[in-house]
């Protein structure tokens, strides 16, 4: 189990080395989406943003454009050392989501690690992991919550790679909304997003209250079942339809 020696930061909105990429990143992901709101309006601020994560592309292509700054979830080895970001980008991004075999993934893999851990900090991403760390993950997001940023979680199960229509959500965004209420009173939104990249559109819904869920007696797995569904129909109704208003 890798230590974490950082002890944790609030993401900034200022980022003076990053502000200095982000115009060359942009000219390898264009042209910008569009962006249209369900609700007729920008989302309130701090907001939880469930989000499908269009393999490699999607965290970028929010980085750059999306219209809330948000801190993101993201896989913690990304964020160690060299070797455990060339064994998560070898062993689980290229061979087990991508389907490369082992050789061209080991090529991606070993160049990418070298560099990847710069575009993670510029993206805020707050380290997740499937055991018990996952908890300083929430305790993490909460604070940061706190301050004022969103958060942007991506809870589609990608095990198996990455599709269009998504068939199942991981119950971690459940659980940052059940404890920022426990911790403060306040019912966060939480806001279904989707981003297409054929048509370069991404797409904001209306906002979603866990607790109305909780108080329901909904378990995690169906609030998780209610909320992709949520965000699967703004691509299947709403951005394949080419209607971007309710």
């Amino acid at each position: 189990m890798e230590k974490q020696k950082q002890t944790f930061k609030i993401p900034k909105r200022k980022q003076p080395v990053f502000r200095i990429v982000r115009p060359i990143l942009k000219l390898f992901f264009k042209p910008k989406p569009k962006i249209y709101f369900l609700e007729g309006q920008a989302p309130q601020e701090p907001a939880i943003f469930t989000i499908n994560h269009v393999n490699k592309k999607g965290p970028m292509i929010y980085e750059l454009y999306f219209p809330v700054f948000c801190a993101k979830w993201g896989a913690g080895q990304m964020l160690g050392n060299y070797k455990s970001r060339f064994r998560y980008l070898r062993d689980v991004l290229y061979i087990q989501k991508n389907g490369l075999k082992k050789f061209p993934a080991t090529l991606k893999a070993g160049f990418e690690a070298l560099f990847s851990i710069y575009f993670y900090r510029g993206m805020k991403i707050l380290p997740t992991f499937t055991d018990a760390r996952f908890m300083k993950t929430i305790s993490y997001s909460v604070e940061t919550l706190k301050s004022g940023t969103s958060i942007m979680i991506f809870p589609e199960d990608s095990s198996k790679g990455y599709f269009d229509i998504m068939t199942e959500f991981l119950p971690g965004f459940v659980m940052l909304a059940e404890t920022y209420y426990k911790k403060t009173g306040v019912d966060l939104p939480v806001y279904p997003a989707y981003f297409d990249d054929h048509s370069k559109v991404i797409l904001i819904g209306k906002p979603e209250y866990v607790q109305n869920y909780v108080k329901q007696g909904a378990t995690r797995s169906e609030i998780c079942e209610v909320f992709k569904n949520k965000v699967n129909v703004l691509y299947t109704d709403y951005i394949q339809k080419q209607k971007y208003e309710d």
